[in-house]
């Protein structure tokens, strides 16, 4: 058995008990590649193999305690500019230390520059931007500690702020914002109100993020699938489904849960009823499956590009997304940029991690 199995059957799986095997030493580089570094180490001290005092898990902990401290104060700023914004591909159903803290907006794009202008008479560094983003620093973290690069920066993540007027990568819009509206609910964290999507909606971003940009699957998105759907009723997991069809993206959510229902049905030997009830639903992708295989359950595992390509193919059918990947041709018309866009893509393909 492979690490991924290993690490899969230490953890276990929200909908049994019956998969959990002896702790495996030594995993936390291969946990924390599939963002799931803390969740491992807690794993580690629920079964009297690691203490809090151990330099590792109290560097986890600092780090995602700092990036709390962060969503709390951008928050509070924001509760007192707006009430059209979302925290969101931030919480997770399980320990994790967050990469940066990633806010949309409902509002206008008056609006969203207005507010950005205000943020920056409030303690923020402004670090750079893309089509539908601004990135962001929060000056708590200290002028010298800030990373200006736009691609491969943010070293640390604490500090960092992704504002995002779409969801989007680049100009594609995988997600029309219209669309999540309903799902906003409110959690309070130190008495501070903090806006976030209800966990349906949640995860469909998730999942389509996986894709759009990340192409890349990691645990964290198979174990935030598992304990976000063991705890959705019927009527959260029919509007979970329902906001795949009506952005246009079904590809998206079959090739995602294609593989989460392998993995689990490999190393837990069956296959969780909900998982089975939405994959019923909305479609297997059987070549994904075949791949996920063939490369011995390996993870992070890579999209195939030809997913990637259908789930575009398909988005065309949304006219938000249309309009938004016409937009991508266009700015890769400029031979230079779209030289940039195939290196990049190549670079996704190739990388082990993000």
């Amino acid at each position: 058995m492979n690490l991924t199995g290993k690490l899969l059957k230490f953890i276990g799986s929200p909908f049994t008990q019956d998969c959990k095997e002896n702790y495996i030493p030594d995993a936390y580089e291969f946990a924390q590649k599939n963002k799931i570094g803390l969740f491992y180490l807690e794993k580690l001290k629920e079964c009297g193999k690691l203490s809090e005092s151990d330099p590792l898990y109290k560097e986890n902990i600092v780090r995602y305690m700092e990036t709390l401290k962060t969503v709390i104060r951008i928050s509070k700023v924001l509760n007192e500019l707006t009430e059209e914004y979302v925290i969101f591909k931030f919480f997770k159903p399980f320990p994790h230390t967050p990469s940066d803290v990633d806010v949309l907006f409902f509002c206008s794009e008056n609006k969203y520059r207005w507010i950005i202008e205000q943020l920056l008479n409030r303690g923020y560094y402004k670090i750079g931007e893309a089509p539908n983003q601004v990135v962001v620093y929060d000056l708590r973290g200290g002028y010298e500690n800030i990373d200006k690069r736009t691609v491969g920066g943010k070293q640390g993540g604490k500090y960092y702020i992704d504002l995002y007027k779409e969801v989007s990568a680049s100009y594609i819009i995988y997600l029309d914002k219209d669309k999540l509206k309903n799902y906003v609910t409110e959690i309070r964290i130190e008495n501070e109100k903090v806006k976030v999507l209800k966990p349906e909606a949640e995860l469909a971003v998730v999942l389509t993020h996986s894709i759009i940009p990340e192409l890349l699957f990691t645990l964290a998105d198979y174990y935030t699938t598992l304990y976000y759907l063991k705890n959705m009723n019927r009527k959260e997991i029919s509007s979970f489904t329902s906001i795949f069809r009506e952005n246009n993206i079904l590809t998206a959510a079959q090739a995602s849960l294609s593989i989460i229902k392998r993995l689990h049905q490999e190393f837990c030997g069956f296959v969780p009823e909900k998982i089975e009830m939405v994959v019923n639903e909305l479609g297997e992708n059987e070549s994904e499956i075949n791949n996920l295989v063939k490369n011995n359950f390996t993870m992070p595992y890579h999209y195939k590009t030809s997913t990637l390509i259908r789930v575009l193919f398909e988005r065309m059918k949304n006219s938000t997304g249309r309009k938004s990947i016409m937009k991508q041709i266009i700015y890769m018309s400029n031979p230079r940029l779209a030289n940039w866009v195939i290196k990049n893509i190549i670079w996704r393909k190739t990388r082990e991690t993000y």
